[in-house]
């Protein structure tokens, strides 16, 4: 369920948060925020689905949401997830084709929608605001480069203990809980809620981590890195 909420003010704050946008004046900003509206979406909800067609661009301005392509039977790959001031959906309106996977909120979230025809008119018109659009395509790339690298070149255990790692370092702690279920963990990591479970089981006999339902400890670096 969503509702439509209003706020020159909140669009235009949600915008000066985007790096390729920091070039407009503050009069630009405010025009071009009053063609954006603010939408907030429950947990669960679906932002935007895979295939349907791109009409503009999704800022993130509170929650998280995460992005995932679907095979045809179901298993769902995650592609990444994204936080505050974070830009969804370049690719679908610069190419023209639909959007490239299905959005759904990882919990309560308020995001901004940019009119596609509006930022096409400013890359038009200013040639720093495109540059920035492809850097922050050309990132995601790389993003999906290492993606691909992971899921061809590492086993499932590997996988997990390089994900561990990383959720350590942004908690900035050992002891964290894992962002979601086992399920959603298997979908970052291209695999099933039971190679997961093999993986962690196999983790803790070999004394790099404990486990305690979601709650997660580093005990070993050195061999969770394996």
């Amino acid at each position: 369920m969503t509702k439509v909420t209003s706020g020159v003010k909140i669009a235009s704050e949600g915008l000066a948060a985007i790096p390729y946008l920091a070039s407009l004046s503050t009069r630009e900003r405010t025009d071009l925020a009053r063609r954006c509206r603010v939408r907030a979406f429950e947990k669960g909800a679906i932002v935007f689905s895979e295939g349907q067609a791109a009409t503009g661009v999704w800022v993130v301005l509170g929650g998280r949401v995460r992005l995932a392509r679907s095979s045809p039977r179901g298993r769902e790959q995650a592609l990444h997830t994204e936080s505050v001031g974070a830009t969804l959906a370049e690719v679908p309106l610069f190419d023209g084709g639909g959007y490239v996977a299905t959005a759904v909120t990882e919990d309560d979230a308020r995001l901004l929608f940019v009119p596609g025809r509006e930022l096409l008119a400013l890359c038009r018109r200013r040639p720093e605001v495109a540059f920035g659009v492809i850097a922050v395509l050309a990132r995601r790339l790389r993003g999906f480069a290492a993606l691909i690298e992971d899921l061809a070149l590492r086993d499932v255990t590997a996988r997990l203990s390089r994900f561990l790692l990383m959720e350590a370092r942004r908690a900035g702690s050992d002891v964290f809980d894992l962002p979601g279920t086992r399920d959603d963990v298997a979908a970052r990591l291209g695999t099933v809620r039971e190679l997961i479970s093999r993986s962690l089981a196999q983790l803790r006999r070999a004394g790099a981590i404990s486990v305690q339902g979601r709650r997660i400890r580093i005990i070993d670096r050195r061999l969770a890195a394996r």
